[in-house]
């Protein structure tokens, strides 16, 4: 039964109660009382209304003024979100706000775990040196998945080596230094080259220091050489020194980083040079040696031996520095010098750092670490430095990029952020080609930056990371491929030992492959499996490349398909099922017929015959593969919109409306499966709602590609995808962590991974895939542009997209899509999808044009829908101003405390207005007023924040620039439950009716702005968050 709004209802805010798909927002007739709507499923596609605003500007240029430095001036130590780090695919090192050096952050309630690096180790966060697969074997982690069985492999951090100390008579700069000598502070990272500067003013204390009392300009600078993968660098200019004065200068190795090693030892040499060695717990074959070449100089000088006359004979170590070191390491090591400053009152000094390991380097390492140092000594820093920016100017020229068109702060914003992800993916990954030890490391959910995770390999790097850098650098992407091929003799060994055919990969892998209490075979994440072999034939499909398919690709899928094959079992009427495993929403272990496995098994078992087919190994097939692909178990709700079951219990249960979900897991389905579903838009509205924000930030990018390729009417997609980096990203180097929230005690008890590139990878894939339509085919390329109102009407361009060998320049905007192809032998078969379908053929040199699918204005009767929308107050991470007028019932603009919150609503233009209507969603405000105004506000007027205001778009006016004169329509009117708790409904799975209410606004008001005040909340949340705004529909 469905229950419609009188007229008369609307001025007590009297409520609806009325049952439909969350976003299906009904068009509002022309008085008081809503048209009769039909109670149907949303459909995939819609017939669209043209927006005569929106037109088409293809400009492939850079925004001109693009900064790619981003910086700090703000001296914070022991924030461990504002560290930059250095890497290069093959090392990598974290570094504290004073520029260099070792630091670790205490705890909270380390006991607790709060303030700890998470699971599985739950150690402090520290300024973690690193080498790419750098893994010992211990008996044990303080957390697991199952009991320990076979040990533990755990990343090993290896000794700090970018310590560098200026020593004053009695004073030296190292960390932990007195933050009131600091000042003029700032701090900055390249994303275009990874160069890290720290640059300050540094007063010693008086008494400890023959300067007079007076500032001392310290600049350090640190690279991870891109081209030279064994070597890092450090330099410390230091200016206004008194001259003549003399200073001492330790160059340092410091064991205090080299966290589970064992065999440590150090020395010193000839020539400034010291050395540091440690290997792993329990690994002997995987040494790591570390070479420190110090340089006193302007670094053009080659002659070492010209360097050493300059820096004389080494001196006593402070005894200021000696705290700062952890002189009780075997692997701690340093040098001092005792320099006089010349008349210019500058030291200029270099450290050389080669670092190498076993895995890559054996059995040459610690010659190949000496040779890097001594022979960048010899290069200079200058040159160094030269080569290295080359490098990444070649990565950027060769590879791809995302370039937004609109110069507003938001897209500004964006952009930054976009390019910022890139770039941290690409710093911690080399190319596929560069062999065993540094082409085949795969990424950890936190690279090479940190220990979180303890630098273990899960699906995030197939799934997440993976995607977007296929389409833009499938070079580095193959690193994750060859990873899995490294480990694939284990994995088949693994299934052996569980007596199943095929392959089994651990849920964590290390640098063996075997399983263990974090990284269970079985009975837990089966769908990694799938993950992995799916993103081996996504790799064909871009490529084309069949030799490899053969050689590397085809052993894992045809591995795969086996195990599943017999890891099923045969249900009633010729069906399948799966038992005893977990799905990426791990709030729900050890369940039957989860839903993305077993679409996972049955899309792994159909690429598996494509494979087959390409290669003419049929007969390597199994005759069931099809049947399972076919009749595989998929759950759905019966109710009139059926939805896909995440999963049953095993004991009979089903899942249910009270359920959470940890993280984006049915709505994989649609994307990146492609599984069919009864209703896929249904899915990601009922699921979108149910999942924890407290989960990890591996949700709203799936959600935001999904809504670009299926919804039918307002702009939801955008406002999904601001969720999927404004609450995880971090200032100031834009580097994503895992929560929305960073705090223990405020997020539901979790130490998020930093820097999160699981997020950034998902991010990226909203541009490369969720607005392009892009999905990789074996035979085409395969688009179904649509742009959100917030991009257009310029939109974006994602240069430089791979497919088989051709390079395109792709540009969304408002009303075409333009597909440049910008080099390629040969034709490329291109189809459009969607609502605009067509196929195409391009050849190198040509462009072709398609309409972009726009539905910001599809069906418009809310005058409100897409238009501009801001707050006055602080929201909640991902509670945006502008999901309360996208068009969706499943997005909700919160405020962070239930005292009075206003929502201002630009039209574009000044208009009648008749009613507004509220969709509260689950928690509704207890009161309510509207004001109605006809002037342009001013930007200060509506305190917009990146978290809590849309951007403009091509429907909304220009910039206003005068505050709006506001009336009060109605003040503080009460409102009622429309829609109270039903407990013996609120275990269905379905779509459920959010709580409504109307607004008649006094007759003939006329307004270009609408302001929603809502005060007060139904229902209380721990956080003191206000009530939830799902809709606005102002008619």
């Amino acid at each position: 039964m469905m229950l419609l709004p009188s007229a008369s209802a609307a001025a007590s805010a009297s409520a609806s109660a009325w049952l439909l798909p969350l976003a299906l927002l009904l068009p509002l007739s022309a008085t008081t009382t809503w048209s009769a709507p039909v109670l149907q499923p949303r459909q995939q596609e819609q017939e669209e209304l043209p927006s005569s605003t929106n037109g088409s500007t293809t400009n492939t240029s850079a925004l001109p003024d693009f900064n790619w430095t981003l910086a700090t001036t703000t001296f914070q130590p022991g924030q461990w979100q504002n560290q930059p780090y250095v890497a290069n695919g093959y090392i990598g090192a974290r570094l504290p706000a004073e520029g260099m050096g070792f630091y670790a952050i205490p705890p909270v309630n380390e006991s607790g775990r709060d303030g700890t690096n998470g699971w599985p180790l739950f150690d402090k966060r520290v300024t973690a040196s690193t080498i790419a697969s750098f893994y010992d074997y211990q008996n044990s982690t303080l957390g697991t998945n199952f009991p320990q069985v076979n040990g533990q492999e755990v990343l090993s951090l290896i000794p700090t080596w970018n310590s560098l100390f200026l020593t004053v008579s009695n004073a030296t700069y190292t960390v932990g230094v007195d933050p009131s000598s600091i000042s003029n502070y700032e701090q900055s990272l390249s994303i275009r080259d990874g160069i890290v500067s720290t640059a300050f003013s540094w007063t010693p204390p008086a008494g400890d220091n023959n300067t007079g009392n007076a500032s001392i300009r310290l600049n350090y600078t640190a690279i991870a050489h891109r081209d030279r993968p064994t070597l890092g660098l450090v330099r410390l200019v230091a200016s206004n020194l008194p001259a003549g004065a003399e200073v001492v200068v330790t160059d340092a190795i410091d064991g205090a980083g080299a966290l589970r090693t064992a065999n440590q030892s150090a020395g010193l040499l000839d020539d400034a040079v010291i050395w540091s060695s440690v290997s792993p717990f329990n690994v002997t074959d995987n040494v790591a040696w570390l070479y420190s070449a110090l340089e006193l100089g302007s670094g053009n000088d080659t002659s070492s031996e010209t360097n050493a006359q300059q820096l004389g004979a080494r001196t006593t170590i402070p005894d200021s520095v000696t705290p700062s070191l952890n002189t009780t390491s075997n692997a701690t090591i340093a040098q001092s010098y005792t320099l006089t400053v010349p008349a210019s009152g500058e030291l200029v000094l270099t450290k050389y750092v080669g670092i190498a390991s076993g895995l890559a380097f054996a059995p040459n390492e610690n010659s190949t670490a000496l040779e890097t140092a001594e022979s960048a000594r010899q290069t200079g820093w200058d040159q160094l430095v030269s080569e290295h920016r080359a490098a990444w100017d070649s990565i950027w020229a060769d590879g791809g990029d995302v370039v937004i068109h609109a110069d507003t702060n938001d897209t500004r914003r964006l952009q930054q952020s976009v390019r910022a992800s890139i770039f941290h993916l690409l710093a911690n990954v080399r190319e596929g080609k560069e062999g065993k030890g540094l082409g085949d490391n795969s990424i950890a959910p936190a690279g090479l930056t940190s220990d979180s995770y303890a630098g273990a390999i899960f699906w995030d790097a197939e799934t997440w990371m993976y995607p977007g850098l296929l389409a833009l650098y499938p070079s580095f992407a193959e690193s994750i491929n060859n990873y899995r091929t490294r480990l694939l003799d284990q994995a088949v060994r693994n299934a052996q030992t569980y007596s199943q055919p095929g392959l089994l990969y651990p849920w964590t892998s290390y640098g063996l492959g075997v399983c263990s209490g974090t990284g269970p075979c079985v009975d837990y994440e089966y769908h990694l499996n799938a993950d992995i072999a799916i993103a081996q034939w996504q790799y064909y499909e871009a490529t084309g490349n069949q030799t490899w398919l053969r050689d590397q690709g085809w052993p894992i899928i045809r591995d795969v398909a086996r195990m599943f094959a017999s890891f099923v079992q045969p249900g009633p009427n010729g069906t399948y099922f799966t038992s005893n495993l977990t799905d990426p929403n791990e709030y729900s272990n050890h369940v039957k017929n989860g839903a993305f496995t077993n679409a996972a098994i049955s899309v792994t078992l159909r690429y598996a015959q494509q494979a087959a087919g390409v290669l003419g190994l049929q007969n390597e097939t199994s005759s069931n593969w099809t049947s399972i692909a076919e009749n595989i178990t998929i759950l759905k709700s019966n109710g009139s919109v059926p939805i896909t079951i995440e999963s049953e219990g095993l004991d009979g249960s089903i899942f249910n409306g009270t359920t959470a979900v940890k993280q984006a897991d049915v709505v994989l389905l649609q994307y990146p499966l492609e599984f069919p579903t009864a209703d896929p838009l249904a899915d990601l509205d009922y699921y979108s709602m149910k999942t924890d924000p407290n989960g990890p930030a591996m949700t709203s990018s799936i959600h935001s590609i999904v809504a670009a390729e299926l919804s039918v009417r307002g702009c939801e997609s955008f406002t999904y995808l601001l969720a999927a980096v404004d609450p995880y990203l971090r200032a100031p180097y834009d580097q994503f962590s895992e929560q929305q929230i960073d705090e223990y005690a405020q997020n539901g008890g979790t130490n998020p991974a930093y820097t999160f590139l699981t997020g950034a990878g998902g991010y990226l894939q909203t541009w490369t895939h969720g607005f392009t339509g892009y999905r990789s085919r074996p035979d085409r390329l395969y688009l179904n542009p649509s742009l959100p109102p917030q991009l257009a009407p310029e939109g974006y361009t994602v240069k430089g997209l791979r497919h088989q060998g051709h390079v395109l320049d792709i540009t969304v905007s408002g009303q075409n899509t333009t597909i440049a192809h910008v080099s390629g032998s040969g034709e490329l078969r291109i189809e459009i999808g969607g609502t605009y379908a067509t196929n195409l053929t391009s050849t190198s040199g040509s462009t072709s044009s398609v309409q972009t699918r726009r539905i910001d204005r599809t069906g418009m009767s809310n005058l409100a829908q897409c238009q501009s929308a801001s707050a006055n107050a602080t929201t909640t991470p991902s509670g945006f101003a502008i999901a309360a007028i996208d068009g969706s019932n499943a997005t909700s603009w919160v405020p962070a405390t239930t005292e009075p919150a206003a929502l201002l609503i630009d039209l574009g233009q000044e208009r009648e207005v008749v009613n507004v209507h509220l969709n509260f969603g689950e928690n509704p405000a207890r009161s309510v007023s509207i004001l109605l105004g006809g002037a342009s506000p001013s930007p200060s007027s509506s305190n917009s924040t990146s978290s809590s205001s849309s951007s403009s778009n091509s429907t909304s006016s220009p910039s206003p620039d005068t505050t709006p004169e506001l009336q009060t329509a109605l003040q503080s009117v009460a409102v009622n439950i429309s829609a109270p708790y039903n407990a013996s409904t609120a275990e269905l799975v379905q779509i459920v009716a959010g709580n409504t209410s109307d607004f008649a606004l006094p007759a003939n008001s006329r307004a270009r702005f609408v302001q929603v005040v809502v005060e007060g909340a139904y229902l209380e949340s721990e956080s003191g968050a206000g009530a939830t705004v799902a809709e606005v529909i102002v008619t």
